[in-house]
């Protein structure tokens, strides 16, 4: 499963992650506060135990406070002391940061749906890939 076979489910618009730490402010701002779906890929598909997939973490839930809470770091000082936590943020940064990876994200809408698709989501990917998205591994 790549990036590319979600836009039957409306993921077209992918938004870069920087280390500009303005520019992604200004993003997130521009986020809905509304509940859907957000995928997050990197530059180059990864090999996973069945194939390879560019995708590394699929998540749910308000698309403007789950992406803040994801890329806390990559936030200027005032914007980042947002309270939330992402299971996903550490690993993250250690797989952009380390391995060099450009990311992205994208999004959609779902508003009571977004469990559902998240989910349907998942099934899909780990009937693909045998294993869910890397960094969807990080729930304690």
């Amino acid at each position: 499963m790549l990036s590319t076979d979600l836009k039957t489910y409306g993921f077209s618009n992918w938004f870069r992650i920087e280390a500009n730490h303005q520019r992604n402010k200004e993003l997130i701002l521009r986020l809905p506060k509304e509940k859907g779906v957000y995928v997050i890929r990197v530059g180059k598909p990864i090999p996973r135990i069945k194939g390879e997939s560019d995708i590394i973490y699929i998540g749910q839930g308000v698309i403007r406070r789950r992406i803040q809470a994801l890329l806390r770091s990559y936030l200027p000082p005032p914007f980042r002391d947002y309270m939330n936590k992402h299971t996903a943020r550490e690993l993250f940064e250690r797989v952009t940061t380390e391995l060099n990876l450009q990311s992205e994200f994208s999004y959609v809408l779902r508003g009571q749906k977004s469990k559902e698709l998240e989910s349907q989501l998942l099934t899909d990917y780990c009937l693909s890939h045998i294993e869910p998205p890397p960094l969807n591994n990080t729930r304690k």
